[in-house]
């Protein structure tokens, strides 16, 4: 599975389990490099930017799914379980 199949596949997941996706271009600098996840208004929102790298938007779609306890019983392909099972890593 190549990263952009990984990207799209976990960015459904996100919308299944409730999550609202949002894809922006980023304004000016940020200390969240592909995007973030917020929550606004008690919904959870992954903002991810539209122009920054495909692995820096995996990487925070990943850190918005992991751990989470509705995904426990659910059937992910291998290397979907492998990413949301890994440790996070450090932020620069």
């Amino acid at each position: 599975m190549d990263t952009h199949s990984q990207l799209s596949a976990l960015l459904d997941l996100a919308e299944q389990i409730g999550l609202t996706v949002r894809a922006l271009p980023a304004m000016g600098e940020s200390d969240h490099p592909g995007g973030a996840l917020v929550r606004l208004r008690g919904r959870e929102i992954l903002f991810l930017d539209s122009t920054a790298s495909l692995a820096d938007r995996l990487d925070v779609t990943v850190r918005a799914l992991a751990g989470r306890a509705e995904l426990e019983n659910r059937f992910l392909p291998p290397e979907l379980r492998e990413r949301l099972d890994a440790p996070p890593q450090e932020q620069p």
